[in-house]
């Protein structure tokens, strides 16, 4: 039995990271920031002007927390690429999934950037400020679509398993749950189109859709792997006494 490249608790490690940094970010973005739901998109640049400063500490704070935490899709969407990677042969779905976990993190990370931006200097005309609000806001909206590039590899991994490996943590039911994920955050660049609605940026569609869609898909498929990384280090130690 050939060892992984990251040994079995180390991968447990990174998922428990990824998910605990993840209800960090959840958190620091919506009290800290106030932007669980974001303002208004409607709202005027006087008016975006007013919430910076009336919340410039917890957006500046909220942005030095996101600095640290912000990236926690890597250690989350590293595990993924490995399990995947013993399941296939070769590794073109693993590096693929691997890529767009990067992606999806570089686009968690900008938002709460931007934010920061906003709040640094706020005696700045209320139009530049507006800009990187918006910029924030559009960003963490429009871009969840991209998503996709880790799913759908996936998905397609574990739907088309022929026989299901015991210790494989992509059950067919995994495959149908990440495409349906994937398919929710389709609707997030219609945010560029309308400000009011279900399709604004703080809408059912492209905000609370995507929102609770992807907390519940990060957490269930953290945790089938890490049942079957229990699994496998079962397996590892039956192999260590042979």
């Amino acid at each position: 039995m050939q060892k992984p490249f990251i040994s079995v608790r180390g991968q447990a490690a990174m998922l428990w990271a990824g998910l605990a940094t993840m209800v960090a970010y959840g958190l620091t973005i919506g009290f800290l920031m106030h932007m669980v739901p974001p303002p208004d998109a409607t709202l005027s640049a006087a008016g975006v002007a007013d919430f910076y400063r009336e919340n410039n500490l917890g957006v500046r704070v909220g942005a030095v927390i996101c600095s640290w935490i912000s990236a926690f899709m890597i250690p989350t969407a590293t595990v993924i690429a490995l399990q995947m990677a013993r399941l296939e042969k070769g590794i073109p779905c693993a590096v693929l999934s691997f890529a767009g976990g990067i992606m999806m993190s570089l686009f968690l990370v900008l938002p709460p950037l931007f934010w920061g931006v906003a709040a640094f200097t706020p005696s700045r005309p209320v139009e530049v400020t507006t800009l990187m609000h918006e910029l924030g806001l559009l960003t963490l909206t429009t871009t969840d679509q991209i998503f996709i590039f880790q799913m759908i590899p996936l998905a397609w991994l574990s739907l088309v398993q022929k026989k299901h490996d015991p210790l494989s943590p992509f059950p067919r039911w995994v495959g149908y749950l990440t495409l349906w994920a994937a398919l929710a955050f389709e609707v997030g660049a219609m945010a560029f189109l309308t400000k009011t609605g279900p399709f604004s940026w703080n809408g059912a569609l492209v905000f609370w859709m995507p929102f609770c869609v992807f907390g519940l898909w990060i957490t269930v498929v953290s945790f089938t792997m890490l049942k079957a990384l229990k699994l496998q280090a079962i397996e590892e130690a039956k192999w260590g006494e042979a």
